[in-house]
C-alpha cells in the first residue's frame, strides 16, 4: 500500500437510508446498528472512492473538484478535515 493510501476499515458497509447515508458495521451478513456513523453526500462520495482503493488525499481532493466548483486548496483542507475526523472513529487506515 502506498504511503498516504486510505481505505475504509475491513467489515465497514456504506449504505443509504433516503436521503441519509450511513457506515454500518456488517456482521455475518447483517448490519450492527449499535454504531452507526450518518454523512452528506460529499463525505459517502469520499468514501465510495475509498472503498475502491488505492485512495491518497490528493485522488480524493481530485474527485472533489471533478464533482463540485471547488478549488484545490479548499479540497484538499476539506478532504484532510473528514479524514480526521474518520481516523478519529477508527474508521479508516
Amino acid at each position: 500500500m502506498a504511503e498516504n493510501t486510505m481505505r475504509p476499515k475491513q467489515g465497514l458497509k456504506l449504505r443509504k437510508v433516503g436521503r441519509q447515508y450511513m457506515i454500518v458495521e456488517a456482521c455475518k451478513g447483517n448490519a450492527d446498528m449499535s454504531n452507526v456513523y450518518s454523512m452528506n453526500r460529499t463525505a459517502a462520495l469520499l468514501w465510495e472512492q475509498m472503498e475502491k482503493g488505492n485512495c491518497t488525499p490528493d485522488a480524493l481532493a481530485e474527485c472533489l473538484c471533478d464533482n463540485y466548483d471547488i478549488d484545490k486548496a479548499t479540497a484538499i483542507r476539506d478532504v484532510e478535515k473528514q479524514l480526521a475526523e474518520w481516523k478519529s472513529y477508527g474508521l479508516i487506515s
